[in-house]
Order: structure tokens, then C-alpha cells, then sequence
């Protein structure tokens, strides 16, 4: 390639420092199709948070222990979510990059984005059917924190703390690795709303497909996320 002088653009650095932006979007690309992501997002080596603005599941949600292969067996807390409406997703992931030859180029970041509504929505429209709709949405995550969240039950359908953790109705919310007898949340008696989700997260995956309105899937140079 042509060598820089003084007023023209360096060729040799531009393309350096454009290539690991187009092998991840060129290895994204196959899973777009007009905004639908077939949403198995199992990067159990390379931590990311996924944040939303607002989400309900109508059934509830489960949680149990367990352990995966993060670069060696870590343990994690896995959080099932049987149905999912969510106001917006942000998948947040950065990694340093060092290639053969060209050197270090830094930390990159990844951003997979499907912004929230410009009006906000409630509870009870992520719940009807409005929003992103994902069916099974289990989370890896050493972390899952919410400025608000509540945990609807009745008597009859209680939420119960301490659950078998290979319960049925822990299973039910997509949460399968439960050991017998081990701790689990079962909190399936009714809709969880949760306000302001952000997870620290090995792994994340969705049974079948969802649809993201307005996705975008973006390199950037640093440490940047979606609002960024």
C-alpha cells in the first residue's frame, strides 16, 4: 500500500487500524437479517454487561448457581427469564486487540444496540407484547442489578427462596444445570418488573429469534458504550 506523506492519509495505519473492526462486523453481518439477531450470545471468554431501560416477565424469573468456562471454571449466577418484554438492550463488550505483525492496536469495544423508546414503555405494555420479545432469556452474570425491582406473587403461587434448584418450575424459566438440592430462587408466582437492568455477564442466550428495531452493531476504539 501506498506509504503516507505529509498531508495524505496513511493508508498502512488506516487499514491496521480498520481491521478488527471489519472482521467483527463482517462475522456479525450473518446475523442480521432486516433487524432480527438470532440471539445466542454465549461469549463465555470475554465479560460484557447487557443493560435495558425497563423489563417485565409476565412469569416471573429463576435463579440458581452454577459454574462455566470463562478462561477456567468460574462461578456464576444464572438468571432465567421464561418471557421477556424489554425497552431497549444494550450489549456492551471490549477486548484488547494484538495482532501478528501490526502490534497492539488497543482496547475495542463492541456494541450491539437496539435503543429504548422514545416514549417510555410500562410494565404492563412489555408484558402485553410491546417492546423486544425474547422467549427463555438466561443470563451467566456475576452480577444482576436493578435500580427497581419487583417480584409479584399471590398465595397460592408464592415466590420461594431457598428452591430445589432443579425444581420444574425453575427449569420452566430456561434454567436447566440446576443441581439437586442446591440453592434456587423460584420466583415464577408472577410478573417481575425489573427497572434499570444492568448485568455483568459471561453468557447470554434466547431461545429462536428476537426482533431489535433500529439495531446497530458498532466497533469503536476504547472503552465506549452504546450512548457513547
Amino acid at each position: 500500500m501506498k506509504e503516507s506523506v505529509r498531508g495524505v492519509t496513511r493508508w498502512r495505519r488506516s487499514a491496521a487500524l480498520a481491521l478488527p473492526a471489519g472482521i467483527a462486523v463482517g462475522a456479525m453481518t450473518a446475523a442480521m437479517v432486516q433487524g432480527a439477531l438470532a440471539a445466542n450470545l454465549s461469549l463465555t471468554s470475554v465479560p460484557f454487561t447487557l443493560s435495558s431501560k425497563t423489563v417485565a416477565a409476565p412469569d416471573g424469573i429463576g435463579a440458581i448457581m452454577n459454574s462455566v468456562d470463562a478462561g477456567g471454571e468460574k462461578a456464576v449466577a444464572q438468571v432465567g427469564l421464561p418471557r421477556a418484554g424489554l425497552d431497549g438492550i444494550c450489549v456492551h463488550a471490549t477486548q484488547s486487540v494484538n495482532l501478528p505483525v501490526i502490534g497492539d492496536l488497543g482496547t475495542w469495544s463492541l456494541n450491539i444496540h437496539s435503543p429504548a423508546a422514545d416514549t417510555p414503555l410500562t410494565p404492563e405494555q412489555l408484558a402485553s407484547g410491546d417492546g423486544l420479545q425474547a422467549n427463555k432469556l438466561v443470563l451467566d452474570a456475576q452480577a444482576v442489578n436493578a435500580a427497581t425491582a419487583t417480584l409479584n406473587a399471590s398465595t397460592v403461587t408464592p415466590n420461594t427462596i431457598g428452591a430445589a434448584a432443579d425444581s420444574q418450575n425453575i427449569k420452566d424459566t430456561g434454567l436447566t444445570g440446576g443441581t439437586p438440592g442446591q440453592f434456587g430462587l423460584d420466583a415464577t408466582g408472577g410478573r417481575t418488573d425489573l427497572n434499570g437492568l444492568a448485568a455483568d455477564a459471561n453468557g447470554a442466550t434466547i431461545s429462536g429469534a428476537i426482533t431489535l428495531p433500529d439495531l446497530s452493531i458498532g466497533i469503536k476504539h476504547g472503552d465506549r458504550g452504546c450512548a457513547d
